[in-house]
């Protein structure tokens, strides 16, 4: 048995050991290899042997050379799900020592049977997870987490021990059935045969190659794109959508954690008829059907606002910025149209288009312009009342206009 790993001479590199079986025999395994480890070991004082474990895994470390670092925990307190308060808290701890002693990695012993494990609540909470099982090299609080068990079973690593007289404990508290992954691993993973737990193995792989495959997908969909077209999401199979939906939704500078419910909820939307739908995600911040795609943003409830220009000039507000310093007869206004009102539009607005009086609102639909944007676009007032101007909303709009007139709530 062997660990193949590019170490560094001089460096430094924790493992993680809890005097188990799985993490002395990773240990010993290290010891052959390099000799600057440092053991960091997480007392929770819940079993009568917690205290003997430490003093003997210290005392392993005494003898074999390596620095020996370990954390108290305060088990006794409430901590609600006790497994993932133990997990955050002891990776905070290596996260620390990782920083203190400038370590080039963090050594885990999770082994084959974990990995079944994992993978079979993944599957059975059908969790959504960007990689099934465990990744044998991650990132975690800024550490390089290696995981170079996982290819061996618990049985290979019991019997490493045994054949070389490597000491350990065996926590009994991993047998009780209080825990998902302990019914789990006694009532499933110990009765698999080699066979079985090899076809499994291939079943996670398989499971890994259909998400890398998904993640093309969606990569390629949002890659650099400020909003995502629908036609093209619909035809997408549900795992290639949801995920081209978290990504695009990740561009964000909130951070959202989206429901497999709302995911539906967003597939839904996408088929419904309706051009112009708002699905809030956090405070500030929603997903925007817009016609034909979707985009990242706000719903804009602007307040109706009214500015006038009583002579050729500039003006620059929250909501547009315009300069007819040298006229804008380019867009049908005139010295004899001044004082000009620049407003937000008004229900019964009319403007002439060719030889026609049309609706402003009917404008807007026509022009498939967002509903997020119609409460705050300026239209152009003449002194007697009449509308003379409504600039042109069109995607990916090109002004060709000599006049400057710049809408910002685009």
């Amino acid at each position: 048995m062997h660990i193949h790993f590019p170490f560094e001479r001089e460096a430094a590199y924790l493992v993680a050991c809890s005097y188990g079986p799985d993490s002395m025999a990773l240990l010993h395994l290290l010891g052959k290899q390099h000799r600057k480890l440092v053991v960091c070991h997480v007392n929770y004082h819940k079993r009568d042997v917690s205290d003997f474990e430490e003093e003997s895994l210290r005392k392993y470390c005494h003898d074999h050379g390596y620095i020996f670092e370990k954390m108290d925990a305060d088990s006794d307190a409430d901590h609600g799900n006790f497994q993932a308060w133990a997990r955050e808290m002891r990776y905070d701890f290596f996260a620390d020592m990782y920083r203190e002693y400038d370590a080039k990695a963090l050594f885990v012993a999770h082994q084959q049977d974990d990995l079944i494990e994992t993978y079979l609540i993944q599957k059975q909470r059908k969790s959504r997870v960007k990689r099934y099982g465990i990744e044998q090299i991650s990132q975690m609080k800024g550490m390089v987490v290696v995981r170079p068990l996982l290819e061996f079973s618990k049985q290979d690593l019991l019997d490493y021990c045994h054949e070389n007289l490597v000491p350990y404990s065996i926590d009994i508290s991993n047998s009780f059935p209080v825990y998902l992954r302990n019914r789990i691993r006694h009532g499933i993973v110990a009765n698999l045969t080699e066979i079985e737990k090899g076809m499994i193995i291939e079943e996670i792989k398989e499971a890994n190659m259909r998400l890398d495959e998904i993640s093309k997908v969606a990569e390629q969909q949002v890659k650099a794109k400020p909003e995502l077209d629908i036609a093209t999401l619909v035809s997408l199979s549900e795992p290639e959508f949801n995920e081209t939906i978290i990504r695009f939704v990740a561009q964000a500078e909130k951070h959202v954690a989206l429901s497999n419910e709302q995911l539906r909820e967003i597939r839904n939307i996408c088929q419904s008829d309706n051009p112009n739908i708002d699905i809030p995600l956090a405070l500030g911040l929603s997903l925007l059907k817009e016609y034909d795609v979707l985009v990242l943003g706000d719903k804009l409830e602007s307040e109706p606002y009214s500015f006038v220009m009583d002579k050729p000039g500039a003006l620059a507000t929250a909501f547009f910025e315009l300069d007819f310093t040298d006229g804008a007869e380019d867009r049908n206004i005139h010295l004899d149209d001044y004082p000009l009102t620049i407003r937000t539009f008004l229900p019964k607005d009319r403007y002439a288009v060719g030889d026609n009086l049309c609706e402003v609102r009917r404008l807007f639909i026509d022009w498939k312009m967002p509903s997020r944007l119609r409460t705050s676009w300026p239209i152009i007032v003449s002194k007697n009342g009449t509308i003379i101007y409504v600039p042109r909303y069109r995607k990916n709009f090109v002004e060709t206009k000599k006049s400057k007139f710049v809408i910002k709530v685009v």
